[in-house]
């Protein structure tokens, strides 16, 4: 084959859709909708505690990044890796501004803290692997799956534009995940995961379905409409993502799933 003839180079695991890092314009000036104390409590303690989560997850991607890089990975997926780490910071200042506007008082620009961890050292093959699935395949798809209801419901246009901005990182955030272990599939390198997968669902959905069934929280159509998603419908959620997403992803990529499935019907997850 002539060299011009030869299509041109790409990554293996071709992502034609990553986007500039570009941001979408959020309407800061906007009022938002009146909402009575009890209300307004729950929405605020919502986005305060996203808020240090996604400060949190700062540390997470960026030593996710740091990891992947001594182990190796495709290029496509490593610059997603990175870039997550500085949407999260982001994500953080977005969550801010928005627990600003509904209690009228300025917070601390600035978080302190990272992810707890057993041992600064890099995790072997396999334990990078399970923390990747972990973060991106589950809790980031999930994410994913959370803040696309919610924008279904969060219709004042603060709110809405909000939203969208997070799950348009999101969504990546999750992608990654899959595409990273897509490649250890494709390589002989998962052969791990589907013994480990119950243990990682365990820890990501857990707490999600126990404060459902023991603080059910009834849909709030006034709460829905400034980005909020109670505790039952989060579950719902939860559990449809879980049916027709998660498991069917690691079945697409041959990973068994009979142990997770069961473990999610014995627990009601399913």
């Amino acid at each position: 084959m002539r060299a011009e003839d030869r299509p041109a180079p790409i990554d293996s695991l071709d992502l034609p859709s990553l986007r500039d890092g570009s941001r979408r314009a959020i309407p800061w000036d906007d009022p938002v909708a009146p909402l009575d104390d009890a209300r307004k409590q729950k929405l605020v303690h919502a986005w305060s505690w996203r808020r240090e989560q996604e400060h949190l997850a700062v540390g997470s991607f960026s030593r996710l990044a740091y990891e992947a890089a001594a182990h190796g990975c495709e290029p496509a997926t490593l610059a997603l890796l990175t870039r997550a780490a500085t949407d999260e910071v982001h994500h953080a200042d977005v969550c801010r501004r928005m627990v600003e506007k509904h209690t009228g008082r300025a917070l601390p620009r600035t978080l302190q803290g990272v992810p707890r961890v057993a041992s600064p050292r890099v995790r072997d093959a396999d334990e990078l692997l399970h923390t990747i699935v972990e973060t991106c395949c589950l809790s980031e798809t999930l994410t994913g799956a959370y803040f696309t209801e919610m924008l279904e419901v969060a219709v004042d246009p603060l709110a809405h534009a909000v939203v969208l901005a997070l799950l348009e990182d999101e969504i990546d955030h999750g992608r990654v995940g899959w595409a990273y272990l897509a490649a250890a599939c494709r390589d002989g390198r998962a052969t791990s995961v589907a013994a480990a997968l119950p243990e990682l669902l365990e820890r990501t959905v857990a707490d999600v379905f126990r404060d459902a069934r023991e603080q059910p929280e009834p849909d709030d159509a006034e709460l829905d409409r400034a980005g909020y998603l109670g505790r039952t419908r989060s579950a719902r959620v939860y559990q449809d993502a879980l049916e027709k997403v998660i498991l069917p992803g690691f079945d697409a990529l041959d990973i068994e799933t009979r142990a997770a499935r069961e473990l999610a019907r014995e627990r009601g997850w399913l």
